[in-house]
């Protein structure tokens, strides 16, 4: 009975099936391909290079913000919320400020092209007033309140004038997610400090975090769907700098510094917790805590203002080389190294130990037009000094060359990483950079 019913079916050939079953697999094989992680777009990664130059010490955070970017220009972001929302957290002087001027510098080309709200002035309520305005009949209704649209729209305007920054380059994925022709631009919105600023402003911000937009006070409607939105604090200070107050943690070792940044992020975390409502901080697409600056990110830092010195002792009335030794800048780094507060100890002993004392040589006409000044450390005498090396260049070449422009002019240009070089090669490398670019200026004596 059983063999009876089974002999209904006709017999399975899995010889024949089998071989054409997997011809069929080995045809759909052939059109899948596995997606490597390696290969970027060419725009993020002048992106990340640049970001990474300008903000020292900061991996972690340029890489996930590399990562938010890439959401950006490949358009998968939420049409309905504005393009990027971030806090950035962490101690002082770490550079939280410095990445938005650098987002700002890659994307417009110019590092204040940015609405910067500076939370401390709007303490108290009745000032947010300034950033949405006053209703019409009301003192000061005429006045544009700063989160006016053609505000935050005006600095993607000036980039496509000007040619400047990856917003502007032509062909590439952000050019075309923001064509000219749509009227659609890119803005930055940076709140600094916003723990400072009344719980009003944050209320505030839930709505244009939430949905993009807001209402001024005339009814006009501002939409923040095009915008990167991003939010500093400082909050848990005193948590982190008790962390950081520690003995044995500084520079001793790579255990010590990576304990103290796990710290540092957790005290951040739990103290932004407790200040801020929880749907405030559910609103942000990526809380980013930095880390503290290790004594070689002091050395990177100290060859940026070095090279920012450069620019300006080349600009000024009496245009002079400078060179600074390696024992020079050991004794910078060692004066202006305190973990707690960051980079700015070491800006402000910069211009206290080399500004300052050029400045004085200046005015009392020790320093003139073409001069090599050496800066070195006295061991004997426990201080810096300057040396003065004339006629090293003609330099009324250099001026008859023309005006030049200051934006051509980088660190590598004005060899600051060969101060132990011959001073021979130091000012033919100028020279040759100020020939190239078409030159430069200097007032007459």
């Amino acid at each position: 009975m059983g063999q009876g019913r089974a002999s209904i079916f006709p017999p399975r050939d899995t010889e024949v099936l089998a071989p054409r079953r997997r011809g069929a697999n080995d045809k759909a094989v052939d059109h899948v391909k596995t997606l490597r992680k390696d290969i970027r777009n060419e725009q993020l990664i002048r992106f990340a290079t640049h970001m990474n130059k300008m903000v020292v010490g900061q991996p972690q955070a340029i890489d996930r913000l590399n990562d938010s970017f890439s959401r950006l220009i490949a358009g998968v972001h939420d049409p309905e919320r504005p393009l990027l929302t971030m806090m950035f957290m962490g101690p002082t002087g770490v550079g939280k400020t410095e990445t938005v001027r650098a987002l700002a510098e890659t994307i417009f080309g110019n590092k204040r092209a940015f609405t910067r709200v500076n939370c401390q002035e709007y303490s108290a309520h009745y000032n947010i007033s300034k950033l949405l305005g006053s209703p019409p009949g009301y003192v000061g209704g005429e006045i544009r309140p700063l989160l006016a649209q053609e505000n935050l729209d005006r600095h993607h305007k000036k980039a496509l004038e000007m040619q400047s920054g990856l917003v502007s380059e032509g062909g590439s994925k952000l050019n075309r997610l923001f064509p000219p022709e749509s009227e659609r631009y890119l803005n930055i919105v940076l709140f600094d400090e916003i723990e400072k600023a009344h719980p009003k402003l944050w209320n505030l911000l839930l709505g244009i975090l939430e949905d993009g937009t807001v209402v001024l006070g005339n009814n006009e409607e501002v939409d923040f769907r095009q915008s990167i939105i991003i939010l500093t604090t400082n909050v848990g200070s005193e948590a982190m700098g008790a962390h950081l107050g520690q003995t044995n943690i500084g520079f001793s070792s790579g255990i010590d510094n990576a304990r103290m940044d796990r710290d540092v992020e957790e005290a951040a975390l739990r103290a932004a917790k407790k200040i801020f409502p929880f749907e405030f901080l559910n609103r942000f697409d990526d809380i980013i805590t930095y880390h503290t600056l290790k004594e070689e990110h002091l050395y990177s830092i100290l060859d940026i203002l070095i090279g920012q010195i450069h620019q300006r002792s080349l600009m000024c009335a009496e245009p002079f080389l400078l060179e600074i030794t390696d024992e020079a800048k050991a004794r910078l780094v060692e004066a202006g190294m305190d973990i707690q507060y960051g980079a700015r100890p070491l800006k402000r002993v910069v211009e206290k130990e080399i500004v300052t004392p050029i400045s004085h040589y200046i005015c009392s006409d020790q320093i003139r037009k073409g001069d090599l000044i050496t800066v070195d450390f006295d061991e004997h005498e426990g201080e810096l000094v300057f040396r003065k090396e004339t006629g090293v260049t003609s330099w009324e070449e250099l001026e008859s060359l023309g005006p030049f422009p200051q934006d051509q002019w980088s660190k590598d240009d004005l060899g600051v990483k060969d101060d132990g070089g011959e001073k021979k090669e130091l000012v033919e490398e100028i020279t040759q950079v100020v020939a190239t670019a078409g030159c430069m200026t200097g007032s007459e004596d």
